[in-house]
């Protein structure tokens, strides 16, 4: 029993009962299946040559009583269903009395004797091993079954939520599309409430951009400028006719084009700063009430209209392609993943480990090698005396009157 879920005391008397009744339907369940079974030739032929006595038992005893002991436990679950309902109402579990046979419809109908009804009971026994496991008694949520079970449940309700998600969105594009009231109402109870704080962001944003990069580009704007008044002037018939005026023509001509370049520049340099300035709030208010009423007013700017849908359209799709993307297979290929690595790690862990090992090997074999050298030698040793004295058939030691070299000499 779970620490962390303490029972009442009261409650474990259910919670045997609880146990009790799936043992009972698993036993029930499992009988009805054999006894299924056993209807089929081959399945009685099989057990008459494996239990015989046992077959000859079930087939006259047992299973021509098989109503009248399956209603033998139907009258304990039903016993079992009318307690847990006096329970109910007892304990005021539900808002009124009548709604607890209609949430567990399953038991009752699992208590009809007859074909299929009788394997509702399996509900039955999903629905008390839930119970345990919510109040704590048991605790199945890191078993295989568990893990199956809910693996595969998440991927159902994705796919079927998925599918249901993109028949919606692609609704709402349709709608969209054909000049439905969608466009008129996120413009009139989304955009248009929120405009005040748009136009906040919009003056924010100008505002720090001006601030942020104008100052690096002032000499090239004043640069720009400078080139683009002096090619005009140059183009200007009126303008060059000042360099005929007699001593002074091309000094006035140059005080004019500096003084023209330098009005121009601090006219854009004093609308940059006014961008950069809290100043520009009332400009950036007219424009976007300019837009919001281009907006709403759809026949007066179709192409603004037109682009709006667009813009709709094409957010719509990319959440639909978003929607359309498996989770479940992502979220298998990741686990695959952290797996392979698991497994790469632990192999090259095993690798650097042998590795380590090969040169004590190595050492060890080198070490063993004079021992061998002497057993050799002991051996060419023995080899050499038994050349050296040699014994005839009648047992006397035969000397030879040249002795061989020894093994050193040999060697």
């Amino acid at each position: 029993m779970s620490r962390n879920n303490p029972v009442k005391s009261g409650q474990i008397g259910f919670f045997f009962l609880d146990f009790l009744m799936i043992i009972l339907l698993v036993v029930n369940l499992l009988w009805i299946v054999f006894d299924w079974l056993f209807e089929y030739e081959m399945l009685r032929g099989y057990l008459y040559g494996v239990v015989p006595d046992f077959t000859e038992m079930y087939a006259t005893s047992i299973h021509p009583r098989f109503i009248l002991i399956d209603l033998m436990f139907v009258s304990v679950f039903l016993a079992e269903f009318f307690i847990r309902w006096a329970m109910a109402v007892y304990q005021r579990i539900y808002h009124r009395w009548f709604f607890f046979p209609f949430l567990h419809f399953y038991d009752l109908l699992g208590c009809i004797p007859v074909g299929g009804f009788r394997f509702l009971r399996l509900l039955r026994i999903i629905s008390i091993t839930y119970r345990l496991q919510k109040n704590g008694i048991i605790d199945l949520s890191d078993t295989a079954v568990v893990r199956f079970i809910r693996k595969y449940h998440g991927i159902l309700i994705e796919e079927l939520s998925d599918r249901v998600t993109i028949n919606i969105l692609t609704d709402i594009q349709r709608e969209v599309r054909t000049g439905g009231p969608v466009v008129d109402r996120i413009v009139n109870e989304v955009v248009m409430p929120q405009r005040e704080s748009l136009v906040e962001w919009m003056s924010h944003r100008i505002e720090k951009v001006a601030n942020d990069n104008y100052d690096g580009y002032r000499e090239d704007i004043r640069e720009y400028v400078q080139e683009r008044i002096n090619t005009a002037l140059d183009e200007n018939d009126e303008f060059a006719r000042l360099e005929l005026i007699p001593v002074f023509g091309s000094v006035v001509r140059k005080t004019m084009e500096k003084a023209i370049s330098d009005m121009v520049f601090s006219v854009i340099n004093g609308i940059m700063q006014d961008l950069a300035s809290s100043r520009n709030r009332v400009l950036i208010n007219e424009a976007a009430d300019v837009l919001f009423d281009a907006i709403l007013l759809k026949e007066e700017d179709t192409e603004l209209n037109r682009l709006v849908v667009d813009t709709m359209d094409q957010s719509l799709e990319i959440v639909k392609q978003q929607v359309r993307v498996q989770q479940w297979k992502l979220r298998d290929f990741a686990e695959d993943e952290q797996h392979f690595r698991e497994l790469l790690r632990e192999e090259l862990m095993k690798a650097d480990a042998d590795a380590e090992t090969v040169p004590d090997v190595d050492v060890d074999t080198d070490a063993s090698a004079p021992a061998d050298t002497d057993a050799d030698a002991s051996v060419d040793a023995t080899v050499a005396d038994d050349a050296v004295t040699r014994r005839d058939p009648d047992g006397r030691a035969d000397t030879p009157s040249k002795k061989p070299d020894t093994p050193s000499k040999k060697n």
